[in-house]
């Protein structure tokens, strides 16, 4: 009997580890296609919160019409005193705005698009770009407002060294993350990592941006839900004229982009 029972147990094996292997096999062909169709959803879920704007069907009049609706977004921007970000990428620039004046401009040395962003629709460009996008979250490495500490001068020596001593605080390593309201994520990093300091936060920046899209996708393969997408723009620029940016800048901003 017992002879009976270690051989049925001994079969009973490879059968439960062949269903497991099975239903493994299943939970990541559904998560691959819940990846691959994100992109997918996320323009069908753009198209469904945006109103419908006349766009003329015409590629000829693509980079008129956008340059038109990238003049919409500024002039739709709030009138009240609020400086918000521009991001032309025609001119390879970012800067701050207030009151229909650029008031602060500096060169990116770098700008990646996401493919979703690169190949949408001119329709969809228009509804998307025509007013400016809502910043919902933001993170960086430095603060928004620095606190300095220091001690009164006690001779004409010191308080000249004091006033002409540079700003310790705007060499630090500056990484922002952006997030709007509609879900892309703006990586704005400086163009330069040369000490040991600034590897390391490059290094926890882009790693902290790998984890968080690892733990989305697994959790929506876990829970069997959609997959967010994420698309993203990567600016890169000087670390000193960012630390600028980022602190001239309200808590929740608003982002013009215009690109062709």
């Amino acid at each position: 009997m017992e002879a009976q029972e270690r051989s049925l147990n001994k079969g009973r094996k490879p059968i439960l580890l062949y269903i497991a292997l099975v239903m493994m096999l299943i939970v990541i062909i559904f998560g691959l296609v819940k990846y691959a169709m994100a992109p997918v959803h996320k323009l069908a879920e753009w198209k469904q919160t945006q109103e419908t704007i006349a766009v003329y069907d015409d590629a000829k009049l693509d980079s008129i019409q956008r340059l038109i609706a990238f003049r919409n977004a500024l002039l739709s921007l709030p009138k009240k005193d609020s400086i918000h970000l521009i991001v032309n990428v025609p001119d390879s620039s970012l800067g701050l705005f207030i009151n229909g004046v650029l008031i602060y401009n500096v060169k990116m040395t770098r700008m990646k698009l996401d493919p979703v962003l690169r190949k949408l629709p001119q329709s969809m460009y228009v509804q998307t770009f025509s007013k400016p996008l809502s910043v919902a979250a933001s993170e960086a490495s430095i603060v928004k407002e620095p606190i300095i500490e220091k001690v009164a001068p006690k001779t004409p020596e010191e308080l000249t060294a004091s006033v002409t001593s540079p700003d310790t605080l705007v060499h630090q390593p500056v990484f922002i993350k952006l997030i709007t309201d509609n879900g892309i994520h703006f990586l704005i990093t400086q163009n330069e990592n040369l000490t040991s300091v600034d590897k390391k936060a490059n290094r926890s920046f882009w790693r902290g941006r790998r984890t968080e899209r690892a733990k989305s996708f697994f959790a929506a393969m876990v829970k069997f839900q959609p997959y967010e997408y994420q698309p993203t723009v990567i600016l890169e620029a000087n670390d000193k004229a960012l630390t600028a940016i980022y602190r001239a800048l309200p808590e929740q901003p608003k982002v013009v982009v215009y690109y062709e």
